[in-house]
């Protein structure tokens, strides 16, 4: 294959029928006639300009449509910001009019940037992008611009997130248990699927992308029409609750300029991904004439949608639901008009596709830009990672992108170390677009480009550039802002009346799922914890009645403890370590009313946790309470009224009951049984999000046996037995900030095994002064016997 020539005259805009050519004209870029497939320039080509900047490239023919690269593009938009942006920024601001005026000024300055990646584009029309207008802008020093941009390329551009966030979507859609093996094997799933398409079937991997773009749009235009009909005929929906009024839009406003600043960072980067053809130009048909009008379509076209979202949100949604949950906006808006159960159901598959999307068009671009940067040499084994064969698509970029995400989602690193790369990623893409801001200003004073085929003009240049400076000092700021918001999407899709965690399009939803990855920022609290408190004359502690309530208080001695949240590292503990443990389920039941459907259906579903999460081969449930506010009309059987949260430390069984209790329920096998090792375990779920009154327990190993004292506890027919617990500055709290439905925590009463591991586990509701006045503490607690007959004592 012959190499193509280029002169100087290739880099001086020429005027053609009225049409403004690009700079480098079709002659010298837009066939194959390029580099020989494979080839790598060198030196010796002598093509100074192009040599140093956007060498030509060997393209695997123009394979997009207009309405191809329109889905490239609205694809790579649209991700989680829409499912939970929206009540995050009215959180922050106060009031629906305030909302939409920063939702209309993101879109304003989505639109700058676009502006700028237009002129770029339609000025040098090639794949690679931001690589190749650094290069071309920044010829000085000979290849930098070229190597910082292979770095960031190679080394962060993965896709792991979006893949593990569709992981466990798919889980909790599927009603599956979130384990972290599962939920990886669905990320490696989706990725090496994703590659094998995209690099086997090239034309198929952009028709699936494609179905997939339709698909939200598709989703937006549902959500969109179940908007309006909640607007217009407000009791197929909300019944008898109020609708939406705009008759005083910012009443109750914040107009503090960090939150302002925050908020519209939040929906300025909730349109990014405007410039993903930009990419992959050289598949573009008629690049130039497609890219002036697709992108600017596409950009108008997710703008009207998210504004006619957050409409149908706050329509759907009462306001002060949104103020009062910690779910996802979009979750309120499903469970409002489908039910919890349907509802979380049908917002997983959302997120779940959304997710798919996104990585498909990620990948399809990164590879792109992968295969430029070997083609220069930055790689090693450039002459096959820059090939198109043998399938006619960039194979060999594609496994540069593979390699690094599946490292990322197989070998996780240590929190600090992801949230690390996280942030350089996201601090290097803004790097990125100050550099080309002020270079495409620079180049528009100075002449370089001549005239321009779409002129952004150096206003819009200089505003994108202000805008990119900013964002530095907006992201700082947000580290305060998302963790109390965005970073639920963790916290509330695993639980069945909400939502899950993960799902990045964009900057914004990179940096939710930093937080929802890994955790968000922990928030240690001081509380007092009552202990039992001796009367100094060597009596025992009275004992507790069943059925009598009275004979549960006892004078209390205060200690004031520091509880640490486990929130973001709750593998770390574990039922023999530490004596409770963080166990994700979402469960059937979500009412907890009828105690005859809690057995039916959510007693085998605490059988299945209890095996799974201990290895036991026998549970026996022995039973179960419902803690709710003492009015509460739910509650049925109203002998379980009463029982609110606990506020005083102690531990359900003793080492005395613990046989007993098999004895008591399992007569017949108990001579069996307790020869192999047995377990107490209670299963403690919220019925809604904790935020008032929450569980903490004390970790079993700064605890000693001398702090336990035991206290009979009397049945009807039986004698029983608990512990009650002295004080003791040196015990160790913990509890999970905001607990979900979704978030069992498991609590060792009794195990048998006396071999140093955690035996029992202390435990009591606190109160946290910081959420005092939000709803009533809802909880579930069902106690087990555990058997693992094979492992005898």
């Amino acid at each position: 294959m012959a190499t193509a020539s280029c002169s100087g005259e290739n880099l001086v805009m020429a005027q053609v029928s009225g049409e403004v050519q690009p700079l480098l004209d079709r002659s010298s870029s837009a066939s194959t006639e390029g580099v020989e497939e494979g080839h790598v320039l060198t030196a010796s080509n002598d093509r100074s300009v192009e040599l140093d900047t956007v060498p030509e490239t060997a393209i695997t023919g123009r394979n997009l449509s207009w309405i191809s690269a329109y889905m490239l593009t609205v694809s790579r938009i649209v991700g989680s910001g829409i499912f939970a942006t929206p009540g995050n920024i009215y959180k922050a601001v106060g009031s629906v009019g305030l909302t939409l005026t920063i939702w209309v000024v993101g879109v304003a300055l989505a639109a700058c940037g676009l502006a700028v990646s237009l002129e770029l584009g339609c000025m040098l029309p090639r794949s690679g992008g931001v690589k190749v207008y650094l290069e071309f802008i920044y010829r000085r020093p000979r290849f930098l611009a070229s190597t910082m941009v292979a770095i960031q390329a190679v080394l962060l551009g993965f896709t792991a997130s979006n893949c593990i966030v569709f992981g466990e979507y798919m889980l909790v859609a599927l009603n599956k248990d979130v384990t972290a093996f599962a939920q990886r094997t669905l990320a490696v799933g989706l990725l090496t699927a994703i590659t094998i398409v995209h690099g086997c079937f090239l034309k198929t991997g952009i028709w699936v992308q494609n179905a997939l773009a339709w698909a939200k749009i598709g989703l937006m235009v549902f959500m969109a029409i179940l908007g309006l009909v909640a607007l217009f005929l407000p009791q197929t929906v909300r019944g008898e609750a109020e609708t939406l009024r705009l008759t005083r839009p910012f009443e109750g406003s914040n107009w503090e300029l960090v939150t302002l600043s925050t908020a519209t960072f939040k929906a300025m980067y909730s349109f990014a991904g405007y410039d993903n053809v930009n990419n992959v130009l050289n598949e573009v048909k008629d690049p130039v004439r497609t890219l002036k009008t697709m992108a600017p379509t596409a950009l108008l076209t997710v703008a009207i949608f998210y504004l006619m979202l957050n409409l149908a949100y706050f329509t759907v949604v009462p306001l002060e639901e949104i103020n009062r949950s910690g779910e996802l906006i979009a979750a309120l808006f499903f469970q409002s008009i489908f039910g919890a159960s349907v509802g979380s159901t049908i917002l997983s598959v959302l997120v779940a596709i959304s997710a798919a999307g996104n990585v498909m068009v990620v990948t399809f671009a990164l590879a792109r830009v992968n295969q430029e940067v070997a083609r220069q040499g930055f790689l090693p084994f450039a002459k096959y990672l820059s090939s198109s064969s043998p399938f006619n698509a960039p194979l060999g970029g594609l496994i540069v992108h593979y390699i690094p995400s599946l490292l990322v989602i197989v070998l996780p690193p240590q929190q600090d170390v992801y949230n690390f790369i996280l942030d350089v990623e996201g601090y290097a893409g803004q790097f990125f677009v100050m550099a080309v801001s002020i270079g495409l200003f620079v180049a528009l004073s100075t002449g370089i480009f001549g005239r321009s085929s779409f002129p952004a003009g150096e206003v819009t240049a200089l505003k994108r550039y202000q805008t990119s400076s900013k964002t530095g000092r907006a992201r700082d700021h947000a580290d305060e802002f998302w963790p109390r918001t965005e970073s639920t999407m963790t916290s509330t899709i695993t639980a069945p009346s909400a939502t899950a965690p993960h799902l990045l399009s964009n900057e914004s939803d990179t940096h939710a799922s930093q937080h929802a990855l890994q955790g968000r920022e922990a928030r240690d609290v001081i509380a007092e914890f009552n202990y039992y408190k001796d009367p100094g004359d060597g009596s025992p502690p009275p004992p507790s009645i069943v059925g009598k309530p009275e004979t549960y208080e006892r004078p209390a001695e205060t200690i004031t403890h520091v509880v640490h949240d486990i929130r973001g590292e709750e593998d770390k503990y574990t039922l023999d370590k530490t004596g409770f443990q963080i166990f994700k389920h979402t469960s059937q039941e979500t009412a907890f009313v009828d105690d005859e459907e809690i057995k039916k259906i959510y007693y085998p579903e605490i059988e299945d946790i209890l095996k799974s999460a201990t290895g036991a081969s026998k549970v026996f449930i022995f039973d179960h309470t419902i803690r709710r506010q003492p009015n509460d009309q739910r509650t049925i059987d109203k002998s379980q009224a009463l029982r609110g949260p606990v506020q005083r430390v102690h531990i359900d069984q003793s080492y005395k009951a613990g046989p007993e209790r098999v004895q008591h329920h399992l007569p017949d096998d108990s001579e069996r049984l307790l020869k192999g090792r047995y377990q107490i375990i209670n299963v403690w779920r919220p019925i809604k999000t904790i935020r008032k009154d929450p569980l903490g327990v004390a970790d079993a190993n700064s605890v000693p046996d001398e702090d336990l004292l035991p206290v009979q506890l009397i049945y009807p027919d039986r004698v029983g037995e608990t512990f009650t617990v002295r004080p003791n500055p040196k015990h160790r709290w913990h509890y999970l900030r905001e607990q979900t439905p979704g978030e069992v925590m498991l609590i060792k009463c009794f195990d048998s095994k006396t071999d140093g591991r955690a035996r029992r586990v202390p435990h009591s509701a606190f109160v946290n002064a910081a959420t005092e006045s939000e709803d009533p503490r809802e909880s579930i607690e069902v106690r087990a016997l555990v058997f693992h007959p094979d492992d005898t004592v």
